[in-house]
This record gives C-alpha cells, structure tokens and sequence, in this order.
C-alpha cells in the first residue's frame, strides 16, 4: 500500500469499491447474454438444452458491512497507527496488606510504661511518706493528749494571746517598716539588709505543736476549754444560736470536760515509746 491510499478515509474507499462492484456485474450480464444466445444456436442446432446456467451470480453486496461513519471517516494511516501500537492493559496490582499500626502499638506501649513510672512514683512517695514518723502525727490520731494539742492548735487565740504586747518593742526599728497582721514583726527597706524579717516575738510561748506537747494534759485541758467558752461566744454574738459549728462545739466540750488527764500522760508516752519517737 502506498502512502497516499493509506491517507484516503474508508468511506472514500467503501464508495469506490461500490463502483467497481456495479462494473463487475454488468460484465457478468453482458456475459450471461452472450451464452444464452448461444446455447439457442446449439440447440436450434440440435444440441441438448441446458437446464440452468452453469453460472452463479455473486451477490454484488459482500462489501456491505463498511459500517460505522466514525470508522469510515478515518484515514489508513490512522487505523494502521492504531493496531501497530495497541493499548495494553494495565496489570491489576496485588492489594497491598495493610502494616500494622506498630507506632500505636509503641505509643501505647510508651503510654502504659509512663502510667506504671507513674504509679510507681506514686506508690513510692505514698510509702516514703508513711514510712515517714513524727510525734505529732503518732499522737494526733492514737492519743487523747494528741488531740487536746489539736483542738488547741485550731482556736488558740481564743485561750491566750501571743505575742505578748508587753513583750514587743514600742516603736518601729529605724529602716524597717511594720508587717501589718504580724505584731512584733518587721521588714527592712533601707541600707544592706533590704528585704530581710526582724522577728521580736517570742517563740518560746508561740502556739506550735513543740511548745504545746511540753505541757501536760491538764494545763492543756483547762487552755482548752477557755478557747471553746470564748469560741462559742463569739459564735452566738455573729451567727446565734443553733448552727453545726455550735453542735461540734458543745461535743468537744464534752469531751474535753471528761477526760482523764493523768491516763491521757502515760497513753501519749506509750504512743511515742512504741514508735521510739522523742518529743522536739
């Protein structure tokens, strides 16, 4: 095939081909009339007759099915280009199996081994801290004299007062200045000692658990329940009468007003021998 048949499209052709046909045909007729005329001279001869022609005509129409116009408009080269470079069909790629999620398994690994640092620490500490004696946290709980130091603790301005004004300087310090709620307390805001306490309180009478533990249970009883009469006092005068905190009040009065002071001594010496713990 030359180039420039390749160019022509196939309706082009299909056409030609068409012609062609019709040309062939009426050959054929052409033909057919001859040999019929003679076989008449054969037979008008004598000859045998002839019951059907030796010939078949073909059906003019083989090239029929040039079909589609989309395929007939193309040129050759077109459809030559199209089969030399077939489209080739893309492989189906296996599916892929889906890793598994090791950075969450680890990050949960890393969660669950910071929780159980956690808990350890906790533990740790929890069990340092209970390992931890002192004889206020033995008495407190364990003995009645621990508990008349307690109750003290919470409402000690009610039983005395401290510091003792007769105990404090009359004026301020010069370069110092007055810290207002602290009487006896002051801070320093001139030359080298800026910013430094000077403390004139006593702190042998202050109200703490080592000055109170050295007292023995019926000092501590009488200071007591002179803190609770002034308490509940105070109590009716802003609040009245009938309140939870009037109710606790009379129950540790009660208390406190029948309690055996001698025993309350040798029960918080026992506490602190069994822990062999010494007061501070």
């Amino acid at each position: 095939d030359s180039s420039s048949s390749e160019d022509i499209p196939l309706s082009a052709l299909a056409s030609r081909r068409e012609v062609e046909d019709d040309e062939e045909s009426d050959e054929a007729e052409f033909d057919d009339d001859a040999d019929e005329e003679e076989m008449l001279e054969y037979d008008e001869s004598g000859g045998e007759e002839s019951g059907s022609s030796d010939f078949i005509e073909e059906d003019g129409d083989d090239d029929g099915d040039y079909a589609s116009d989309s395929s007939e408009d193309a040129p050759l080269s077109s459809l030559k280009t199209k089969k030399a470079t077939p489209t080739k069909k893309a492989k189906a790629k296996p599916a892929k199996k889906k890793a598994t999620p090791k950075k969450k398994a680890t990050s949960a690994k890393k969660k669950k081994s910071a929780t159980k640092k956690t808990t350890k620490a906790k533990q740790a500490a929890s069990s340092s801290a209970s390992n931890y004696l002192c004889a206020s946290g033995e008495m407190y709980p364990q003995c009645d004299k621990g508990k008349l130091i307690q109750s003290l603790l919470a409402r000690w301005w009610y039983a005395y007062e401290w510091p003792d004004p007769k105990a404090l300087p009359e004026s301020t310090p010069k370069g110092y200045d007055a810290l207002d709620g602290f009487p006896g307390v002051f801070i320093c805001t001139q030359g080298s000692d800026v910013g430094k306490f000077l403390d004139n309180r006593d702190h042998t009478k202050s109200p703490s658990f080592k000055n109170f533990s050295k007292k023995n249970s019926s000092e501590l009883k009488e200071m007591l329940l002179r803190a609770i009469k002034k308490q509940m006092k105070a109590l009716l005068e802003h609040e009245g009468g009938g309140t939870d905190t009037e109710k606790g009040l009379k129950v540790l009065e009660k208390w406190a007003t029948k309690l055996n002071c001698a025993k309350a001594d040798k029960d918080a010496v026992k506490v602190l021998k069994a822990k062999k713990l010494v007061l501070p």
